[in-house]
Parts: C-alpha cells; structure tokens; sequence
C-alpha cells in the first residue's frame, strides 16, 4: 500500500472533518453521564460471575462473545466474507503443568467503511481482548472466591471498544475501521497472531492499530500509552488533555517492556505502527496489584464507572483523529521496527 499523499486543499478538508467530528462540545456532562450508563452494563455483564471469568473454550466464553456479536449487528458494522457474521474461528492451545489441549474459539471481527471513496482502502485496527483466567480454585482455602472476573483486565479494554464502534457507526470517518475482539490473549496473544495469520484484508493496507488492554489504574487523571515513542504522528491528538478531561502520556519510561505483553506486539513485528492504550498508571503499585489477575477484579461498588466513561471517550477520541488524519503514522527510524514497516509498505 502506498501512503497517502494529500495535496493541500485536501488536507484541509480533512482538518476540517476532524474538528467536527472529533473535538468534544464543551459541555461534556450529559455526553459522559450516558457513556457511563452505557459502559456500566456492558462491563458488569463481561465480568459478571455468570461468566466465569471468560476462560477459552468454556460455554461462558462463547456467552461472552455472542454478547459481543449482538452488540456489534445492533450497531450496523458489517462482516467480512471470510467470517461467520462477526466469528472468525480460532483454535486455541491450552498448556497447564500437565496437559496440553486445542479449544475451539471465536475473535469477534466487524468493519465500519470509511467514507472516502479512495481512503477507505486504508483501515486502522481497534482491538481489546476478551477473554481472562476462568476459574482457579484455591488449594487452601476452598470456600474463598475462585471466579477471575477480569474486570480491568480486559473489561475495560474491551467495553472501550464498544463504545468506539457504536461512535464510529454513527459518525463514520474517512478511512475504514476494524474492530476486534480477541481471545486467547491470556494464552499467549493466540487470537491476534490468527488474525494477522488469516486476515480479512491485505496486510498492508492496515495503517495503524489501536490496542486497548491494561491491568488497573491508580491516577484517574491520565491514561497511559505504550509504543507512542517509536511513532511519528502529523498531529499529535494526546499532548494535551484531550475532550475528556483525561491527560494522555507514554508509559513510564521503566515500565516500556509491557508494551510487548500484549496483543499490539503482534502487529508491531509485522512492520504495522501499533500501540496500547492503558488505564491510568504511574507505577505497579497495591493499588494495581491488588487487582491484576486477582479474583478482586470485579465490576462492583467501587469501582470507579466515571473514570471507565470518560476513558471510553478518549479512546474513540483518538481512534477518530487518526482514522481522519491528513497523513498516516510511521515508524521513527531508530524504532526497532522501522524496517519491517519499509519492508510491509514498501517505502
């Protein structure tokens, strides 16, 4: 694929589309007050303890992604071909001390075309994984809770997905928007590998992907980014306090390996720019610790729905000037990627 070149007035016209269709009215209020409603249902039924804690290949797993499935139709995104209605099949490898066994599993995949006719041959990936730790019983003491909800982990994530696509579905931008579901992540980042191994479009003609997973917050005044450093951006949409509120930063400078934790390394080895974004963090903390692959990890009363809301905003906020912007990010040269992207894209 070749990166767009956009001649002046173009750009202009681009810009323009941005600020309408990204910058938030200054009166946020009622907008953030039905995110939250809306992002509230939909994390306290992921990481209900009806769902068992979506391990893979359990029945609550496939409850989880026909959840995901519904949400998706209602909103109007389209399948791809080589998909059944949003399921892309997906085998996954179960490795414990002692067994090793192949589950069967489903990423949940749906499209939103871009609304330039020339444009909407570029898509940008949005993606959160699905799936958690199911249950572990405890060896000690059996009468404890044993049900990894996984709320922040990837709750969170995967609800900020869906308050993105529903956004996007009602405003589409300029170039095509993918959003995806994975599983198996906790197993390895098996689904998103599959999805690179079989995707649904051309590899090249994916710009940019927007992975959304974290482990907790413990400033509720930012989010965190991993991967940004390595990237050029025409216009950088998180330097400031973006509509929200919420201040947006790189990952601490100590913390950068957790960017390759997750699924967005994935694309990254592929040569395709790729970043995560986080709840808030500014170091692994009690605050963090106390949930991360905990049983504490729960949707209850104390978790905090207004800094989950105005995180959903964000998220689509930045999917929104990227998916619009008037030249498409890249690879820095010194990144370790810069040559496989050369290598992907041709330039």
């Amino acid at each position: 694929m070749k990166k767009s070149e956009l001649y002046p007035f173009n750009y202009l016209v681009l810009t323009l589309v941005l600020m309408v269709s990204c910058i938030a009215p200054k009166n946020r209020k009622p907008e953030i007050a039905r995110a939250k409603q809306e992002a509230m249902a939909h994390i306290r039924f992921l990481a209900s303890d009806e769902l068992k804690g979506r391990k893979p290949g359990t029945p609550e797993m496939k409850i989880a992604a026909r959840y995901l499935v519904e949400q998706f139709r209602s909103f109007g995104l389209q399948s791809f071909s080589t998909t059944n209605e949003y399921f892309q099949a997906v085998p996954v490898e179960l490795l414990t001390s002692t067994s090793k066994k192949t589950v069967s599993c489903n990423n949940v995949v749906g499209y939103i075309e871009g609304s330039d006719s020339i444009l909407k041959k570029e898509y940008m990936v949005l993606m959160a994984h699905y799936d958690h730790l199911g249950v572990i019983p405890d060896t000690v003491n059996a009468q404890s809770d044993s049900i990894y909800n996984g709320a922040r982990d990837n709750g969170m994530g995967i609800t900020a997905l869906l308050c993105a696509a529903k956004k996007f579905s009602k405003n589409k931008p300029l170039r095509s928007v993918i959003f995806l579901a994975t599983t198996g992540e906790e197993e390895g980042m098996q689904g998103s590998d599959f999805f690179i191994k079989k995707c649904p479009v051309p590899v090249n003609s994916i710009f940019f992907v927007l992975n959304n997973d974290g482990g907790g917050y413990n400033d509720t005044t930012l989010i965190r980014i991993g991967g940004i450093n390595e990237i050029n951006f025409s216009a950088n949409p998180w330097k400031n306090k973006i509509g929200s509120g919420i201040n947006c930063l790189p990952y601490p400078e100590e913390l950068q390996y957790l960017f390759k934790e997750g699924d967005a390394i994935i694309f990254s080895e592929m040569g395709i720019p790729s970043i995560t974004i986080s709840p808030g963090f500014d170091k692994i903390d009690e605050a963090i610790l106390k949930y991360i692959h905990k049983p504490t990890d729960e949707a209850g009363d104390d978790f905090n729905y207004s800094y989950l809301a105005k995180f959903c905003l964000a998220y689509y906020e930045m999917s929104c000037s990227i998916a619009n912007s008037g030249k498409l990010p890249s690879w820095k040269k010194g990144s370790l990627y810069y040559s496989k992207g050369i290598e992907l894209y041709g330039k």
